[in-house]
C-alpha cells in the first residue's frame, strides 16, 4: 500500500495495533486521533491455524535430532506466517472496505526486545535454558507478524507493552490513557490490558511516535 493511496482526499487514516502470543493475537485499529479516539475494528487472531503443529515448536523440538528439529521449526514459521499474513489481510480489506486507510501497524517487542534477552544463534543452545525456549516461540510470531505486514506494505512499528502507557502518555497526553480505557463504554467487552495497550500503540502510529 502505498504513501500516495493513504494520502487520498476522503479516506480515513487508522493504525492497528497488536499485542501477540504463542498461538494468537489481539489486533485493534484505532482512528479518529489521541484527542478522540475510535475503535474500528478488535479481533482476536489466531497465530497457527494448523491443529496438526504444535504452538511452541522450540518445545515441541527439544527432545528431537537437529535436522528434524529445524524442519518442524521451519513448518511452524511457515505456518504462522501464513495466518499472520491472512489475519492482517482481512483487516487491511475490512477497514478499506470501510473507507479507511492503514498507515501502519505496531507490534509489541516481546521478550527478546528492547534488550531484554539476548537468544543464542544455534538452535542446539535454545532448549539449554527454559527462558530461551520462551523467548524463542514468542520471537517466532512475533517475526511472522512482522513479515506478513511487510507484505501487506504497511510500515512496522514496535512498541514495548510493558512501558507503552507511560511512552502515550508523555507523547499524546496524560488523559490518553483514560480515553482509551473509556472506549469499553461504547465498544463492549472484552476489552482487555491487552486491547488497551495495542489501542495506545495504534496511536501511537498515528501520531508518529511509535519507535521504528
Amino acid at each position: 500500500m502505498s504513501e500516495e493511496h493513504g494520502r487520498r482526499a476522503g479516506v480515513a487514516t487508522t493504525a492497528l495495533g497488536v499485542r501477540d502470543h504463542c498461538g494468537w493475537a489481539v489486533l485493534v485499529a484505532i482512528g479518529g486521533g489521541a484527542g478522540a479516539p475510535e475503535l474500528l475494528l478488535r479481533e482476536r487472531a489466531t497465530s497457527l491455524d494448523d491443529p496438526s503443529l504444535p504452538g511452541q515448536p522450540y518445545h515441541a523440538a527439544a527432545g528431537l535430532d537437529l535436522d528434524a528439529a529445524a524442519e518442524l521449526i521451519a513448518r511452524v514459521e511457515e505456518a504462522a506466517r501464513t495466518a499472520a499474513q491472512d489475519a492482517l489481510s482481512a483487516a487491511v480489506h475490512e477497514l478499506a472496505e470501510a473507507g479507511h486507510d492503514v498507515a501502519g501497524v505496531a507490534l509489541d517487542l516481546g521478550a527478546v526486545g528492547s534488550g531484554r534477552m539476548a537468544l543464542p544463534r544455534v538452535l542446539t543452545e535454545v532448549p539449554a535454558k527454559h527462558h530461551y525456549l520462551h523467548g524463542a516461540e514468542g520471537e517466532l510470531y512475533h517475526e511472522a507478524l512482522q513479515k506478513a505486514a511487510r507484505c501487506e506494505g504497511l510500515a512496522v512499528s514496535r512498541y514495548d507493552f510493558k512501558e507503552v502507557r507511560d511512552t502515550a502518555a508523555r507523547a499524546l497526553g496524560a488523559d490518553v490513557t483514560a480515553r482509551v480505557d473509556g472506549l469499553r463504554a461504547r465498544a463492549g467487552s472484552p476489552w482487555t490490558r491487552d486491547h488497551k495497550d495495542a489501542a495506545l500503540a495504534a496511536l501511537l502510529v498515528l501520531a508518529g511516535g511509535a519507535e521504528r
